[in-house]
């Protein structure tokens, strides 16, 4: 790594550490829905690497794009609103600007939410570090009757603003070339006009603290103690902070208010004058996209298409995928799992179990990444980026706090019942790691294409359609009041949701696609090797007969407690690599597929509540693994396992006794 210091940065103490396959670091930072996404995948193609920060779940995405000599490494930060630290994404960005610290940032700014935006615009100024304006969405602005005086703000700003349109892309070469001018400055560039007791403070810190960025010391009168420690060698960290803290109690006696609303009051007030000054509304016809917004966000009307939005996702998901998925599964039946068992039909026992469930593991990941990761991830994208989804968060906003999650988990809560990885690869839309632990355990409950295949296969089937309903309305049940328990219980950071409606736009198809890859490839990279190990695994246990002592040490409670015959354990275990598969290994060892001859009304009913509840397959427990832990993955199938066994030693001891 090559390092160089910094000498205008934040503190004289910060230095970067850069790759020396690079030679600049741009990271794109801006609010959500601003057209971020289609900006860098216009400038970046196909060739991006996705990781997770180090410490968090927060994403970044890198890419490499070539200008004449120069080797850029472009980095998409996560949409935020503020340099705050009230969400994992607002602080994973903080982090890198202030730890990483890029040569240039390119704020990527919504020219019909002009006000709004400059408030995130504002705050990076006070950062130092070089940075160009692109302000985005140019064609939406006129269409609304927007007309903004870019030289102006430009000049207001002290910084290079570039009129984009990335769904088109136009200004993107503009804006990079821009961004890779050495004559680049941070010199004379606007800065907030702060209360006066504020500015007074700065002053004072000034005297003290001479060698301390301007931008550093408003962020400790504001008392973000992560931001100066980032930013400052670590005694003058503690000094700055303790002084500060002396002088903001008095300004808060004096306002009445907290020093944090203080500031925040003063940045929109800046940016309402900013926008006032470069800005001007023309008299426009209401366009038909307006119409349809406000369609789309009325109360029932609204809601009403919401549902069909979802019911229509859900459907095309269930039946593309299960079309897809029957059919990679036939290729693989055919081609390599039936070949393979034939060509080891002799070989050592163990040796083949672990090869042959090594194979079906890769059958299942193919069966799941291609059919419903992808077809589902290319439907959110679609939402995303026509500016749907912050419409549908807002219609269910109400409904969802009951569960304590915020309207946006509504996407991956109903995608839950067409399989629960792509699901819970979603929750990354949400704020907090509180709320991806309450959406992943509801999304572990769920009851997905597989489970329902065993709910209508056996209970469907053999007992009746109202019997396999009434599991779908158990499940919904046991779905909220789980939610409501962790909603009230579970410990973590409770954050408000600002949902900033941009206007609707025809989404970028690239971007679409190049969203899907990414986050196929990522399942393929990540959860697929676990998934094949953990098969492989099952098969080597099955192979030395651990399975065989594991049903007779559990025949009491499998007989005993739930009413099930013996052999059930074993089709339970064998769920746990695909859960349709429990009812396929229930049928080979019942020696028949007409279940009701060897099993009665209330046992099928039984296994298929269990099999619902239980631990997730094993797909499941690697992406939740990526996205929680070990620790979170752990407690979840604790939780879904414990929970299976009491209700279904419930229910066999409520049917016995009617």
């Amino acid at each position: 790594m090559e390092t160089t210091e910094i000498n205008d940065g934040p503190a004289a103490n910060i230095r970067k550490s850069r790759s020396p396959d690079f030679d600049m670091t741009i990271a794109f930072v801006g609010n959500p829905s601003v057209g971020k996404s289609a900006f860098f995948s216009r400038l970046t193609g196909v060739g991006v690497v996705v990781a997770n920060y180090p410490g968090t779940t927060v994403e970044l995405t890198h890419g490499s794009v070539n200008v004449g000599s120069k080797k850029l490494d472009i980095v998409d930060l996560p949409g935020i609103y503020s340099l705050g630290a009230s969400t994992e994404d607002e602080k994973v960005a903080k982090r890198y600007l202030l730890h990483e610290y890029p040569d240039v940032i390119i704020n990527v700014v919504d020219a019909t939410r002009l006000e709004r935006n400059l408030f995130l615009t504002l705050q990076l100024l006070e950062l130092n570090i070089p940075m160009v304006v692109a302000l985005n969405q140019m064609d939406a602005a006129k269409e609304m009757g927007i007309e903004i005086d870019i030289e102006k703000l430009s000049e207001t700003l002290g910084v290079p603003v570039v009129p984009t349109i990335a769904t088109k892309g136009v200004g993107l070469q503009e804006a990079v070339l821009v961004s890779i001018d050495e004559n680049l400055s941070i010199k004379d560039r606007h800065r907030v006009l702060y209360d006066n007791h504020i500015l007074r403070a700065i002053k004072t810190l000034d005297e003290d603290f001479p060698e301390i960025g301007y931008g550093i010391k408003v962020r400790a009168l504001e008392r973000d103690e992560e931001f100066v420690k980032l930013s400052c060698r670590p005694h003058d960290a503690d000094l700055l902070l303790i002084t500060s803290k002396s002088i903001t109690d008095d300004i808060e006696k004096a306002h009445g208010m907290s020093i944090s609303d203080t500031i925040v009051r003063d940045l929109y007030g800046e940016a309402g004058y900013i926008v006032d000054r470069v800005t001007t509304q023309v008299e426009h016809k209401v366009t038909f996209k307006e119409k349809i917004d406000s369609v789309l966000t009325s109360e029932y009307v609204g809601i009403t298409g919401l549902v069909a939005a979802l019911l229509l996702t859900f459907f095309v998901v269930f039946a593309v995928g299960g079309f897809l998925e029957e059919g990679i599964v036939s290729l693989f039946e055919t081609f390599l799992i039936s070949p393979a068992e034939s060509l080891l039909a002799g070989s050592n026992p163990v040796l083949r179990n672990v090869i042959i469930y090594s194979l079906l593991g890769v059958e299942a990941g193919f069966a799941i990444a291609i059919p419903y990761i992808a077809v589902f991830y290319v439907i959110l994208s679609l939402f995303e980026d026509s500016g749907y989804l912050t419409r549908a968060s807002f219609l269910l906003d109400n409904w969802t706090h009951k569960v304590g999650l915020h309207g946006r988990a509504i996407i991956p809560l109903v995608l839950g019942m067409g399989c629960s990885v792509p699901a819970i690869m979603s929750t990354r839309t949400l704020n907090t790691v509180r709320e991806k632990r309450i959406a992943s355990v509801l999304i572990a409950l769920t009851p997905c294409s597989a489970r329902t295949v065993i709910i209508i296969g056996l209970v469907g089937t053999f007992v009746g359609y109202w019997a396999a309903i009434s599991i779908y309305v158990l499940e919904l049940v046991i779905i909220f009041a789980t939610g409501w328990v962790l909603g009230k219980g579970l410990p973590g950071e409770r954050t408000g949701l600002i949902m900033e409606m941009a206007p609707l736009r025809k989404p970028d198809r690239r971007a679409t696609f190049q969203k899907t890859w990414l986050r196929v490839r990522e399942f393929m990279y990540i959860a697929f090797p676990l998934l094949v190990a953990g098969s492989a695994l099952l098969g080597l246990v099955d192979s030395l007969g651990v399975l065989d002592v594991f049903q007779n040490a559990v025949e009491p409670i499998t007989v005993g407690i739930f009413g099930l015959p013996a052999f059930a354990a074993t089709a339970l275990v064998f769920g746990i690599l695909r859960k349709e598969m429990a009812l396929q290994i229930l049928a080979v060892l019942a020696g028949t597929a007409n279940f009701a001859l060897v099993l009665t009304p209330l046992q099928m009913y039984s296994f298929a509540v269990i099999t619902t509840i239980y631990i997730p397959c094993v797909a499941t427990i690697a992406i939740l693994k990526h996205e929680l832990g070990w620790k979170d993955t752990t407690a979840i199938s604790l939780f879904t396992i414990t929970l299976a066994l009491v209700i279904g030693a419930l229910i066999n001891m409520i049917g016995m006794n009617l």
